[in-house]
């Protein structure tokens, strides 16, 4: 009699438990309708349906890692680059948040680290977007990308009119920045944009000599303002009030116009090359 009962019994559990097991299946395959529907929406560029459509995805299934991937390039896609207004700060906010929460399943998600960084760049946060750029070299040690991307923020630190460091943190900076484009050329020796921001980082170093000159001997300030950022009229003033500095300035100066030209050197062969492509593409036609 009691192993009737607790066959009866076993009986009675069996569909609970086929239940629940149905319900999970079900729950993940509305999920996986909801992501494709969101994703027909952020192609046709109806990026805030289809955040709604990601969102309930993540909602039947939590773990379902490619919805919430969609979700945060979603967000970023609604997000305007520089715009200060509080309904888009709270989409940048909302972009980086759905990203991390990538980054707490999967810490070495690629795209999601770049995604912080790019929109950290973007809303003026350097320091925070650097942290990401640093992580992003770790996990492509062989990639461009990712060095040049800490050599322009470094000079963007430098160069921020708006916010100007110390003298000492600018030259850190612009010496950091030089050490991560080398590394860039080291695995893309054509990779011009970093020959152009070793020439700015260069030109950043020689402004700070500028800037320790004037500081030492303030009574040569309104020559310097007078000279603006002329070159030619900078370097007799550094002689006359910094001659112990003259041979480093023409030196950073000099190396800012050998990595110019080699910049605009590797940009008109890329221009050629793609423009006698684009003939040949259209003789074979």
């Amino acid at each position: 009699m009691k192993c009737r009962r607790r066959a009866m019994a076993g009986l009675v559990l069996l569909p609970l438990a086929f239940g629940m097991v149905g319900c999970g299946v079900i729950d993940k395959l509305k999920a996986r309708d909801r992501l494709n529907k969101g994703v027909r929406a952020f192609r046709e560029g109806e990026y805030e349906r289809a955040v709604e459509r990601f969102k309930q995805a993540i909602e039947l299934d939590p773990e379902f890692l490619n919805a919430q991937i969609y979700l945060a390039t979603s967000y970023a896609s609604l997000y305007i680059p520089n715009g200060q207004s509080e309904e888009n700060i709270r989409v940048g906010e909302e972009a980086i948040g759905a990203y991390m929460d990538v980054l707490e399943k999967d810490p070495e998600n690629l795209y999601s680290v770049k995604g912080i960084a790019g929109i950290y760049f973007n809303m003026g946060e350097f320091q925070k977007a650097k942290e990401y750029y640093l992580k992003n070299c770790d996990l492509e040690p062989e990639g461009a990308d990712p060095f040049y991307s800490v050599g322009n923020v470094n000079w963007t630190m430098a160069y921020d009119k708006l916010n100007p460091r110390p003298a000492q943190e600018r030259w850190e900076l612009s010496e950091e920045g030089l050490e991560y484009l080398e590394k860039c050329l080291a695995n893309d020796p054509d990779y011009f944009n970093a020959h152009f921001y070793i020439n700015l980082l260069n030109r950043e170093k020689a402004r700070v000599i500028v800037d320790e000159i004037i500081e030492q001997k303030p009574s040569s300030e309104n020559e310097f303002i007078l000279a603006g950022q002329d070159v030619n009229a900078l370097e007799p003033l550094v002689k006359k009030h910094g001659p112990d500095r003259y041979e480093e300035y023409v030196s950073y100066q000099k190396l800012a116009d050998e990595h110019y030209d080699q910049a605009m050197e590797i940009k008109r062969k890329v221009e050629e090359e793609s423009a006698a492509a684009a003939i040949g593409i259209v003789a074979e036609e």
